[in-house]
This record gives structure tokens, sequence and C-alpha cells, in this order.
């Protein structure tokens, strides 16, 4: 239901002994009835129905319903009409039990049709329905037959009877015992199947007073095994679309009111933030609260209007209030979509087609003029092979967007269809070289042609077969569903109804839409055949790393020797010609300061290690002092963590801890001891005895480092506190 349709529906299930029994094997006409009205409800539940479900079960022990007193016996009503939540689901699939009395359905009819009588004053529904779930093999009478049809009919309620096929229907009507398929010929049969045992003369009456019921208000009837596979898709919440409406304007003085729709939309989940808690009333929607709070011990809530939006330029932060964001922003003409001009069709390449949805654009239905100049434009480019490129703006508050409109012509409307373009910024243009630059990697007619076949032949415009043995289009996006929503419900009823039970495996219907359309698979077997006898695939055995090392070792070196023992040094690797032009590295530099690190140390003479730790450790001071706030400290603490192994390993543990001590310090005095604290909970320490023999420091002093006196922890927490309010001062 779309909008604000809402429908009242009363299931009517027959619980009586008949429908608990079956062969060995098979599911019972019960348990196939209760599957069957859980789908029902699952789909709503998670299509955000707004239809209310009322429950009446015939043939319990008891009674308990509100014609009690006028003889209606064995009847309950188990279930008020409400709006679908898990605990209908949960009561119908675990909490109804066969009962041991066969009750009147015809009974059950009345008093299902007088619930949904008493809602009629007191809530607007724009229908009614009545859902009968039995196997007819109950006993009934027909003394009050005229008056149920009679009150059916003064109602307008809908009646669908689910059970077993009528006799009289062939095979095609009633649904055969492999279940309907889709349009591509994927089966959508459940596992679940009730047997189709022989009718018994109390059947056959029954059946024969349900026909006439069902003809004479217009009724439907749905086997059991028929339903089922209908059921199996989850559906998503439908929408009632609301027209966007607005002039299309040619030039200056030609303008006709059209009205645009969404035709194709990206589907997205919806937020878990947002989802709307069914059955528990709006005071339990979840509402998502925003505040802002200083970074200081007391977290101290800061008021909307007391912030103001900021750049930083530099060390220095320029604040940008609204009134000059304001200014100096892009003001939107409003509503609008204004033709630019006119281009063929064949210019609009694919690649440039964006955005998330296409628009339907006709024109305003209650406008005669209006439908004609939209006749005679979308005629015009059509007959051309031409589109229309236009400007359009939403809403004052939305940029500009530059879009196409195609023409569509069908046998029952006409359109023009709308999808946006890039601007020119929007485009990147990448070079890339030849795929036939090298002689390895060129293809020849052979292979074209094989890849040329394969894509003929999974073309899906004619690869199923309709009802008059005519070829049609396979997995039609109308007819199509998206397996990854099938399975996000799956999974999520089951684990409310199931929260200790691991996940149910796959189901068929969506293991089916994950495999190609039988048709395809077989008419293209050949054509991959033929690609794998023509790209032969080979296992390619991983090249050896070469360095230095093995290159220029002189015990290696063979100049003399014949060229096949010779060692090459163009094989690949990490080593090339253009690595030895780069040069040594001489100072540490600010994109990768641990690369350089590395290679300076790694020239392992006394000058360049002296070289590369004064540079490092002026490079991590220099990372934490210009940081604002913790912005730069990741890299500063990765330069410290190496700048600590390599020293262990160069044995110079003294020129880390000097530099530990003298970075404390500076840490107390610039009141940047939250970087502090990431070196207590990262543990980087002073270089003990215990990894150093050069090491003059115990392990106890080591750790000692770590500890923060009280007096200066205090001071460095005012100081900060100072400093910001200096600067919420200056902003």
């Amino acid at each position: 239901m779309a909008g604000k349709d809402k429908e009242a529906i009363v299931m009517c299930l027959d619980v009586g002994p008949s429908m608990n029994q079956g062969p060995h094997g098979h599911t019972t006409s019960l348990e196939t009835a209760i599957e069957i009205m859980t789908l029902i409800l699952q789909r709503k539940l998670f299509a955000e129905s707004k239809d209310e479900v009322g429950l009446v079960l015939f043939g319990t022990e008891g009674t308990a319903n509100h014609l009690s007193d006028d003889g209606y016996k064995n009847i309950t009503e188990a279930r008020p009409v409400a709006p679908v939540n898990l605990d209908l689901i949960k009561h119908i699939k675990t909490d109804i039990k066969p009962g041991p009395q066969s009750a009147d359905y015809v009974d059950a009819l009345i008093v299902a049709m007088d619930l949904l009588k008493m809602l009629t004053p007191n809530k607007k529904f724009t229908s009614l329905r009545l859902l009968l779930f039995s196997d007819l093999e109950g006993q009934f009478s027909d003394d009050k037959l005229q008056t149920v049809i009679a009150g059916l009919k003064n109602m307008k309620v809908q009646v669908n009877f689910i059970g077993p096929k009528f006799e009289d229907e062939d095979e095609e009507e009633g649904g055969d015992d492999n279940g309907p398929s889709t349009s591509d010929g994927r089966s959508t049969s459940s596992n679940r199947r009730t047997a189709d045992k022989a009718k018994t003369p109390q059947q056959r009456a029954g059946e024969a007073l349900i026909k006439h019921i069902l003809d004479q208000v217009d009724g439907e009837h749905y086997s059991f095994n028929e339903t089922l596979p209908l059921l199996s898709v989850f559906e998503k919440r439908a929408v009632k679309q609301t027209a966007w409406k607005c002039m299309l304007e040619i030039g200056t003085d030609f303008k006709v009111p059209v009205c645009g729709y969404v035709k194709v939309k990206k589907s997205t989940q919806k937020s878990w933030k947002t989802m709307y808690m069914k059955g528990k009333g709006k005071e339990y929607t979840p509402k998502t609260i925003r505040s802002q709070h200083l970074n200081n011990d007391e977290e101290t809530e800061v008021e909307p209007q007391e912030i103001v939006e900021g750049h930083r330029y530099g060390n220095d932060i320029i604040p940008i209030s609204e009134e000059d964001k304001v200014n100096m922003g892009y003001k939107p003409p409003g509503k609008l979509m204004q033709v630019l001009g006119f281009t063929k069709q064949e210019n609009i390449k694919w690649h440039q087609q964006l955005g998330n949805s296409v628009y339907c654009f006709i024109a305003d239905p209650g406008d005669q003029h209006s439908s004609v100049a939209m006749s005679a434009i979308i005629n015009a480019l059509y007959e051309t092979n031409s589109v229309a490129i236009v400007r359009r703006t939403y809403s004052v508050r939305s940029n500009p967007r530059l879009a196409c409109l195609i023409p569509h012509i069908k046998a029952k409307y006409e359109s023009l269809l709308y999808v946006e373009l890039p601007f020119m910024e929007d485009i990147r243009q990448y070079t890339f070289s030849s795929l036939n630059a090298n002689k390895k990697n060129k293809l020849t007619d052979e292979q074209v042609s094989a890849v040329d076949d394969l894509i003929t032949s999974m073309d899906l415009m004619d690869a199923d077969v309709d009802e008059e043995g005519g070829s049609q289009e396979a997995v039609k996006p109308k007819l199509s569903f998206n397996p990854y929503y099938q399975r996000l419900c799956q999974c999520l009823m089951h684990r409310a109804l199931n929260p200790d039970d691991p996940l149910p495996p796959l189901p068929s219907e969506v293991t089916a839409y994950l495999q190609p359309p039988t048709t395809v698979a077989a008419q293209c077997q050949s054509e991959v055949n033929k690609i794998n006898n023509l790209f032969k695939l080979e296992r390619i055995k991983k090249q050896d790393t070469a360095t230095a090392d093995s290159i220029w070792k002189d015990s290696n070196i063979d100049t003399e020797g014949p060229s096949s023992k010779r060692p090459r040094l163009d094989d690949g690797g990490d080593f090339s010609m253009a690595g030895m032009a780069k040069g040594a590295i001489t100072k540490i530099g600010t994109v990768d300061p641990i690369g350089d690190f590395k290679a300076m140390i790694s020239q392992k003479d006394e000058h360049h290690v002296k070289q590369a730790s004064e540079q490092m450790q002026d490079g991590i001071s220099k990372l934490i002092h210009d940081s604002f706030g913790s912005q730069f400290y990741s890299k500063a603490m990765d330069c410290l963590k190496v700048f600590r192994q390599e020293l262990i390993k160069l044995q110079k543990p003294c020129v880390f801890n000097d530099y530990m001590r003298r970075l404390k310090d500076e840490l107390k005095e610039n009141s940047k001891m939250d970087f502090f604290e990431l070196i207590q909970s990262e543990r980087i320490k002073l270089i003990d005895a215990s990894e150093s023999s050069q090491s003059k420091v115990s392990i106890a002093e080591a750790a000692k480092y770590l500890e923060v006196d009280s007096k200066d922890e205090v001071i460095s927490t005012e100081e900060q506190d100072e400093d910001a309010d200096d600067l919420l001062g200056m902003m």
C-alpha cells in the first residue's frame, strides 16, 4: 500500500483436527497455513505497511468472541485488529496449537466480518479484507449464507480463500507440485509442500459452498502450494510519488508546464538509527541529539550560537560567520529547468551519464495546451534523434544540475527521460598506454572474435520464452528482486524470532538469482570453451628480488665468462638504474621521514648516522609543535618508534635516552602533555640495559620515565584550559 492507503485485514485460521493431519514426511495444512500467514506479516513489517491485521481462530477448545452469546462456539478472537509487529508474528509462529473441535467456517466469517464492522466508525481504512485458511473438512451450515454474502457486499469486503486446490482447476491455474517460476525460467518453489490427498465428501461440499461465496463477492482462491512461492520474496516500502512541477523554458518566451516523476532510483538501505519501531508509537521513535563540548575534564557543553566555523590558515584560525558564508556563497535561482541547447543523441556517451536516478517528465495533466506542446517537443527530438541539454535547479537551497532530456515514446504515453550530465570540472582525462604496445599482449583476430561471440551469446533480450512460445527478455528489472535485500530481511527476521540460533542457509530463491539463467548458460558454453582454449592461463614463478650485494659482489661477477653466466642488470626487481641515478639521501624530509632516516643510516658511517639522528629529533619535535590538536601526532609517534628501534640496532641508546629526556621537558613547557599521554599509552620508555649493552639506564629507571608528577599534570591542564579560552576568545 502506497501513500496513505491503509487496509484492515482479519485472518481466519482453521485449527480443527483435520488441519493437523497429513502423510508422513509432508507438512500438515495447519503448518502450511501458519507459514503463509507468517510470510504475509513479514512482508508487511519490512515494507513498513500501515495495514492493520487481526486474527480469528476457529476449531479451538474454548470460545472467546463477542458473539458467543448468539451461538458462535469454538471460535476465538486471538488478536485484535492492530498494526503488524513482532509480537503478532511470534504468536502465530509459536503459540497457535491444533484444536480438538471442528467449527463452522461460515460462523468464523461472520465473527470476522463483525470485527471489521466495529472498526469502520473509529478508523478510516481504504479497504477491508478477509483471509480464510482452511482445508474445508469441518462441519458447516448454509442457513446464514445469504446474510453473509449480503454483509460482505454492503461492506465491500474483499475475500481471499487459501486452502487445497479445487478439483476443477487444471495444473496451470491451480499451480503444480513444482511451483511457479519467474520470467527467466528460474524456479521459485518452496521446500515445504502439502500433500494432495483424495478429498472427502465433506470437503467437496465445503468447496462448493466457498466457491459460491467467492463467485458472489468476486473473491479469489489460492492453493497452499501456489501461495508459498509467491510470498517468499520480501517487498520494500511502496511510496506514493509526488510530482515535481516546474516550467520547461525554451528561450525567453516559450514555457511549458511539466511534471517529473522518479522512473529509476538507486536502492539504498535505510539507516538503522531512523528505523521506525512498529507498534510502539511515535514516542519511541529514535532521535539523534548532537552537542558540542570543550576538551576539558568537565566536558563543558557549548551552545550552538557560541560556535563559529573556522578554517586553518597556517597556524592561525580564520573564523567565517554565517553572514559571510551567505554573502560569498552561490545563490541558486530557485525551481528551474531551462533548455541550454540541443545536440544529437550519439554525442551523449554512456560514461557521461551520472546521478543515482532517472526522472520521467510529462506534460501537466491539467493543461491541455501543455500536452500538445510537450508532444510536439518529444516527437521533434525523436524524429531528429536529438536530445535537449537543460539546466535544472530543484529548489532555492540546491545547486544547479546539468542534464539531458531524452525522448521516450511508448504506445500509451510519451515522455522525456531526465539523465544528469557532468560539468567540465567533473571530467577527468586519464591517458593509458595501448594494450598492443607490448607484443606479448597483442590480441589476435581470433581472440577478439571469440570475446565478441561470448558477449553476443550472453544477451538477455531474447533469452527467455513467453507463454506463446516466442522469445522475450530474461531477468526483467520489474520482475527481479535484490538478493542482498532478501537475504538481509531473512536474517533479521530469523534473529528476531530465534535469537540464540545460527543464521539460516541461503534460500533457494536467492540462490537461483545468483546463478545465470539456464538458457543463457547453455547457449554460451561453446564460447566459454573457446575462450579457455585461446587464452591460456600459466602459473608464473615470482622472481627473487635483486639487491645491490647480489649484483656487484666481486665473487659473483665474471666479466670474462660467457654471457649466460654474467648477472643481468635489467632483470627487474627493486634494483634499477633510475634508483642509482636518484643519488644518496642527505636530508630527512617531511614526506617520508622514516624512509629517509633508514636510507641515511644504511650508509653506516659515523657522520651520516649522527646527522640522521639529529635531523630525526628535529623532525619529531617539529611535527609535535606544528600539530593542530592531534593532527600530526600519529606521524610523530611512528617516527619515534622507528627512531628507537634503529638506535637499539646501532648500539646508540644514549642518543635516544638524552632526546627523550629533553622531549619530556619540551612537552611540559609547550603544554603538549597530551602527546606524552600518547607516549605513556604506547609504552615508549627509555632504552634500558636489558635492551642494549651500551645503555647505563636500569629497568626501573626506564619505567619511571613514564611517570608524571601530579604538580606537572595540574599545571599542564590549567595551561591547556587557558589556551582553549584564549582560542575561543579569538573566535
